[in-house]
């Protein structure tokens, strides 16, 4: 990832995109820019897909970007103008397992990537739906067209560690 100045951070929910990104962005100093920000605004209401993909390709747009998030054909730019894509691809149970703990620590209060009054929230159908790892066609379909050289499929978390520790720091 040494150069890379714009980053894709991709995967099914609970994969960890956010945890990621904000580490990468730490240690990189490169400006993040979560999706579900673009996506939600509080409590949960849905911005108009045609205001959250304008301000998508704004963001795209620029020179210095980490972008987080779900990804689908609507936004194959933030792929192709990547100088990395980061897929976490990992198993559906691990997953699930990580959204049930997301919703334990933040169902009383928004996550950071989050709009204010936007808590967490899960159900069973959504519980299942990251178990079997349903967004991944989506996903994998976004990444067609994309230059294999720029992706990095990452499948567990201990193949994550191992990248972060080659990971530059940024020096303030």
């Amino acid at each position: 990832m040494t150069g890379a100045r714009r980053i894709a951070v991709v995967g099914i929910s609970g994969s960890g995109k956010s945890t990621y990104a904000r580490e990468l962005a730490r240690r990189t100093g490169l400006p993040l820019h979560h999706m579900d920000a673009l996506f939600w605004r509080g409590a949960w209401e849905p911005v108009p897909e045609a205001e959250y993909l304008a301000a998508h390709e704004r963001l795209t747009a620029g020179a210095d970007w980490i972008i987080e998030g779900y990804v689908d054909g609507a936004m194959t730019s933030r792929l192709r103008r990547a100088d990395q894509v980061i897929h976490l691809d990992y198993r559906g149970p691990l997953c699930a397992w990580r959204v049930l703990r997301r919703w334990i620590a933040h169902r009383r209060t928004s996550r950071p990537e989050l709009p204010p009054g936007a808590r967490e929230r899960l159900s069973l159908s959504f519980l299942l739906l990251v178990l079997r790892r349903a967004e991944r066609p989506a996903i994998e379909a976004a990444l067609q067209g994309v230059d294999p050289a720029k992706i990095l499929r990452v499948t567990s978390p201990r193949q994550l560690e191992s990248i972060a520790k080659l990971t530059p720091r940024h020096e303030t």
